[in-house]
């Protein structure tokens, strides 16, 4: 079966990543688009239908409308996607995409110059994220999700930290959030050893998952 972008980033983090060496994780991909994989006891679940973790169209009220399947603009997509964040970004002095102003808040924020906004926005991301997030941490209890993604892991460390810290004001389960480590492009990293597993599956029959 044919991978999403989430499934196949959540292989290389799982290979490659903060994620190496756990049997159960939730990578949450956040960027234009909005995803989350789901690894359990050491496999990935992709669903009746392939479309397991399709976090995105996850209703949130206050969005303004249902998530469609047209243009996603709806549910936690319109809360999260890279498009949504640039909005609050602006409103507090930062202007550039949601990737490059999550990073230049978190680098004022780590150099000691944390007035205003750039504390704000990582604030207000992390409130939002955790709209989404708390979800599949409080029914899969996986203890760990990685925020992957251009603007899930721009920043680094500090605003996954403040994403941990709001999920466990919402959620009795302890469940860790850092950021993804995996290195270079992860959907291409994932999707490699996964064309790689099924040609040992076509040549020899087995699995190589």
């Amino acid at each position: 079966m044919p991978e999403n972008e989430s499934d196949l980033a959540a292989i290389a983090e799982h290979r490659l990543g903060t994620a190496r060496g756990l049997d159960t994780f939730v990578p949450a991909w956040l960027g234009q688009g909005i995803g989350a994989g789901v690894m359990l006891d050491g496999r990935l679940r992709r669903g009746a239908s392939g479309g397991s973790g399709e976090l995105g169209f996850l209703p949130v009220p206050g969005t303004g409308r249902l998530p469609s399947r047209g243009d996603g603009s709806g549910g936690f997509h319109g809360l999260v996607s890279g498009l949504a964040i640039e909005e609050p970004a602006a409103r507090h002095g930062f202007a550039g995409s949601a990737e490059e102003c999550v990073r230049a808040a978190a680098e004022q924020v780590g150099s000691g110059r944390d007035a205003g906004g750039a504390v704000a926005l990582p604030d207000e991301l992390a409130d939002r994220v955790v709209v989404g997030i708390a979800a599949p941490a409080v029914i899969l209890d996986p203890g760990r999700v990685v925020l992957g993604g251009a603007t899930g892991r721009a920043g680094g460390a500090a605003p996954a930290d403040r994403v941990e810290a709001r999920l466990a004001e919402v959620s009795p389960l302890s469940t860790r959030v850092p950021a993804a480590t995996a290195p270079g492009n992860a959907i291409l990293d994932g999707a490699v050893p996964t064309a790689l597993d099924a040609a040992r599956d076509d040549l020899f029959g087995g699995s190589g998952r």
